[in-house]
């Protein structure tokens, strides 16, 4: 039961999504991964990526207040059928405990009014959640106790830091932080996702993913993020009487 209700979920993203974006069809043969610079990247310092993990992840958890944008492309390949790809800019936001997601989508129906209000429900909840993660996945890293088990819809057996190098793209420093699902041994694995880091800010600023859908589809998504807000909680200073 619980795997076919993660098949539907992920069925449900995968066609909201396409429903509210930029929608375009590519040939099956074409490239299916977008250039992260016209400079290859250069691999310099090796870092322990269990350690690397753990200052990001405490950085997510101490937001307060967060916002950015991301250029989205999401690209599933189905054996003898064309590539669908979709394009989309969304904005995440972390304001009050709460995650929102917008999408091109949802800010074109916000602006002619069609923004309706919808009876919630702790199912309708959980199901928005999902959706969010699933577009915004560095957003697991502030909104899931375990981000390595639950980083990924799909991925049961969840995900171990292999990989965390420092790295040049586009002349500026980042911390290639690579993620593989299962214990991070074989590389028979259904999903890898790589983070790129700032790592003054421990802040995403690019992902990109592949993964293997339950249906057999072979899926891949990359995110440019541009961080605007990011505002720590307020340390609570015990004071002596």
């Amino acid at each position: 039961m619980t795997r076919m209700y993660t098949n539907l979920a992920i069925a449900a993203c995968t066609t909201l999504l396409a429903s509210g974006s930029v929608f375009a069809v590519q040939d099956a043969t074409s490239e299916a991964k977008v250039d992260v610079a016209d400079d290859k990247p250069q691999a310099q310092e090796q870092l322990d990526p269990d350690a690397f993990l753990a200052e990001v992840v405490e950085r997510y958890k101490r937001l307060a207040q967060y916002e950015d944008i991301a250029d989205v492309v999401h690209i599933t390949t189905r054996t003898g059928k064309e590539s669908v790809r979709v394009e989309t800019r969304i904005a995440s936001k972390i304001e009050d405990g709460e995650l929102t997601v917008e999408t091109s989508g949802t800010q074109v129906r916000d602006g002619v009014g069609l923004d309706l209000p919808i009876k919630t429900s702790p199912a309708m909840d959980a199901f928005v959640m999902k959706y969010n993660l699933w577009l915004a996945p560095h957003m697991t890293l502030a909104f899931k106790e375990d981000p390595m088990k639950d980083f990924r819809l799909g991925v049961d057996e969840g995900f171990t830091p292999t990989k965390a190098k420092s790295v040049t793209i586009d002349k500026k420093k980042l911390i290639h932080l690579e993620l593989k699902s299962g214990d991070g041994l074989s590389e028979d694995y259904t999903a890898k996702f790589d983070l790129y880091i700032d790592p003054d800010s421990l802040l995403v600023e690019r992902i990109e993913g592949e993964q293997r859908l339950p249906d057999g589809a072979d899926y891949y998504t990359s995110l440019d993020i541009t961080p605007i807000t990011a505002i720590d909680t307020t340390p609570v200073v015990q004071v002596d009487p």
